[in-house]
């Protein structure tokens, strides 16, 4: 009389297994820390499902038929066939899936650890930045990349607080797509003049602006960088500074959501760096990948 197993079927193995590695893809690309991460774990366990379901048997068994002799009437387990077809194809599968997720992990992620080379400019001496006024200052960040490096950036002098001297120093770059954006207001070019530095040659023009503005896209900004129009997803970036023997000297670059305040007053609300586009606060923010530091 023949016995009847309930059928096994092929499960959720293969199907979790496939969501896994969409998951994990896409998780490289918009949050590689969480997305990519449960995409991985998802995979892993749906592998090891699979794995295990392959051995199970199914369809009915039959108690009366005498079975020949096997290795397993030693104790020692028989692959068949279909089994070992199904092991070997879920290991070439983990083999390719690591095969194109390393390279994207490498891309994504790896920068954003390692760092980028940073390289500080000198605008020049104290005296060449009137306290109150904003002066834009245009050099080579990488004289040896030549014209494709060359930058500019709004500079106030805010005079000192206590002994410390403080400086607005914000990019001229727009963060909708990159373009440059332009002061709102008077610029005085026949009153500018080149200083030769440490970093190469800085050109200082000063400039009465009242906010600033992309030409491009319409966004706008005001006197602290704050966006007040347009596409812009945030505030103007902002330079970290340092004095070095009397001299001005840009450092790193950071982002800004917002600024409360003015000058040397003002209360910055900084971030890492983000890209063009990029918004520094909400959830919308968690679907952009890891910048680089």
């Amino acid at each position: 009389m023949a016995a009847q197993q309930p059928p096994s079927g092929t499960g959720i193995g293969p199907l979790a297994f496939a969501i896994g590695i969409v998951v994990l893809l896409v998780g490289l690309i918009v949050n590689p820390l969480v997305v990519a991460p449960l995409g991985g774990a998802i995979t892993l366990l749906a592998a090891i499902a699979w794995a295990r379901q392959g051995g199970r048997t199914t369809g009915p068994i039959d108690e009366a038929t005498p079975r020949p002799p096997t290795q397993a009437t030693s104790g020692e387990e028989r692959y068949s066939r279909s089994r070992l077809l199904e092991r070997a194809t879920l290991a070439l599968g983990g083999v390719v899936g690591l095969g194109v997720a390393l390279p994207a992990v490498g891309f994504t992620v790896l920068p954003s650890f390692l760092g980028q080379r940073q390289r500080l400019v000198d605008l020049g001496p104290m005296s060449a930045f009137p306290e109150g006024q904003f002066v834009i200052a245009t050099f080579l960040a990488d004289p040896q990349a030549g014209e494709v490096s060359r930058r500019s950036a709004y500079v106030r002098n805010n005079g000192f607080v206590g002994n410390e001297p403080s400086f607005t120093i914000m990019s001229s770059r727009c963060t909708h797509v990159g373009c440059p954006t332009q002061p709102n207001g008077l610029i005085f070019t026949r009153r500018g003049h080149r200083e030769r530095t440490h970093t190469g040659e800085v050109a200082l023009v000063p400039t009465q602006p009242s906010g600033f503005g992309c030409p491009c896209h319409g966004s706008q900004f005001d006197n602290e960088g704050n966006r007040t129009a347009g596409p812009a997803p945030r505030a103007l970036d902002r330079y970290r500074f340092s004095i070095r023997h009397g001299h001005l000297w840009l450092e790193r670059r950071y982002s800004v959501s917002r600024v409360e305040g003015t000058g040397a007053q003002a209360r910055i609300h900084a971030f890492a760096l983000k890209g063009a586009g990029e918004p520094a606060t909400g959830p919308e923010s968690w679907f952009y990948p890891l910048d680089p530091s």
